[in-house]
């Protein structure tokens, strides 16, 4: 009876410490808010504009240091105040795309240097089809490579007696070296998405979810974008109702959606969910701990990921900040028997990998801290060695195995 005890309660403390994903981290320090945009950059979290509980919209603009867990006050975002914009990260600088304020709906793209903290306004997006333009609120964007592609949203179709909103199913491209935006493939159920998301995982972007333009109707559907062949898969619905202003992040090449409105009857959730590309499958996870959420920003740096601010289930604002990591267990034991080290760390031109004979031949994936791939290729030998002289200065995570992949972290110099 009492080895019978024990193991339960073993279990139960194992069951306990795998649900324990999320933890609280030093609350913004700015009012609270909901519909802001955010983006990493080098260990910083950086979190612009928004809508506080009064209606007012912000252009307030902070730095969180993810290593001493503060926040700092920096200069006012240099545009229009914004809710519901986007913003991805190109060569270490951030860009903010697009929202809407109390005057309308915005195009235009301004890019942050974190080295000199200044802004610049960069080219916004270009007109529209005919009767409406490409101004928009609540869009998705993501980086696969060198470009962002930004999609989806709201915005207006113009005619001769009336203005109408449109929920836009378009995509489009853009090329930070030329300054410029491409037109690409629309998501082809041209359903139209507002309050959808948006990532990549190893080069393909992913969108969907959201609703309506009239937000009446709750869209499951989810598609992965092919920037080479300029097409889009369906791909595996998402399993609940809860679609709309849900918070999105990639960590370990797996999708986790976080928190989210039902429309019909309207309520929000704390639920949690994972996708993993390789199955194509949801798995619905242990609930998120800051209880249920939506108008979230969500980011993540490849090896951590955050969530934070955003509204309660009485549509109240927040100023909570949670970091998830992912429950510890079989895949570090099998990474210290797979992969026993790489060297030199830090390296220059090349690193060797030293590996459990079973992984040679197996393929590897470098990414970058934001999740981005930034080389491939297969092992051939116990200890292989991986030209890495065209990467850039930074830390980067390799990984190694198909199904079951193992990981590690190295330190380009």
């Amino acid at each position: 009876m009492k080895t019978k005890l024990l193991t339960l309660l073993s279990m139960l403390l194992v069951s306990l410490a795998v649900s324990a994903q999320w933890s609280p981290r030093a609350n913004f320090s700015g009012i609270a808010k909901s519909k802001s945009t955010a983006f990493t950059i080098s260990g910083k979290i950086y979190v612009m504009g928004g809508v506080d509980n009064s209606a007012n919209i912000l252009k307030d603009f902070w730095e969180y240091d993810i290593a001493s867990n503060t926040w700092t006050h920096k200069p006012d975002f240099p545009g229009p105040e914004r809710y519901g914009a986007v913003s991805f990260v190109l060569n270490n600088k951030g860009y903010i795309a697009t929202g809407g304020n109390d005057f309308g709906y915005l195009d235009d793209l301004w890019e942050y240097n974190p080295v000199t903290s200044s802004w610049v306004q960069k080219t916004g997006l270009p007109a529209g089809q005919p009767q409406h333009e490409n101004q928009r609120r609540e869009a998705y964007a993501f980086v696969i490579g060198n470009k962002a592609y930004l999609g989806g949203g709201d915005g207006f179709v113009f005619g001769p007696n009336s203005t109408n909103n449109i929920a836009f199913s378009d995509l489009w491209e853009y090329d930070p070296a030329t300054d410029s935006w491409i037109q690409k493939a629309d998501i082809p159920d041209f359903l139209g998405r507002d309050f959808s998301i948006g990532v990549s995982i190893n080069n393909k972007g992913y969108a969907g979810l959201g609703c309506n333009v009239q937000e009446t109707i709750n869209h499951p559907g989810f598609w992965e974008y092919d920037p080479i062949s300029n097409s889009w898969t369906a791909k595996a619905n998402f399993p609940s109702n809860y679609t709309v202003d849900a918070g999105a992040f990639v960590l370990d090449s797996a999708l986790y959606v976080v928190g989210g409105v039902n429309l019909n009857p309207v309520g929000l959730s704390n639920q949690f969910c994972k996708y993993d590309p390789v199955t194509d499958s949801w798995t619905q996870l242990s609930a998120f701990n800051g209880a249920a959420i939506a108008g979230e920003f969500a980011v993540s740096t490849g090896i951590r990921a955050f969530a934070g601010t955003g509204y309660h289930a009485n549509l109240t604002t927040r100023n909570d900040l949670w970091e998830f990591t992912i429950p510890s267990g079989i895949n570090e034991n099998n990474l210290q028997e797979n992969i026993s080290t790489i060297y030199p760390n830090p390296a220059s031109d090349f690193i060797t990998v030293v590996m459990n004979p079973s992984l040679t031949g197996s393929p590897y994936v470098i990414s970058d801290i934001c999740g981005r791939t930034v080389l491939n290729g297969k092992l051939t030998a116990e200890s292989g060695n991986i030209n890495i002289s065209e990467l850039s200065g930074g830390t980067y995570i390799l990984k190694v195995g198909e199904r079951t992949q193992y990981s590690n972290k190295f330190l380009k110099k």
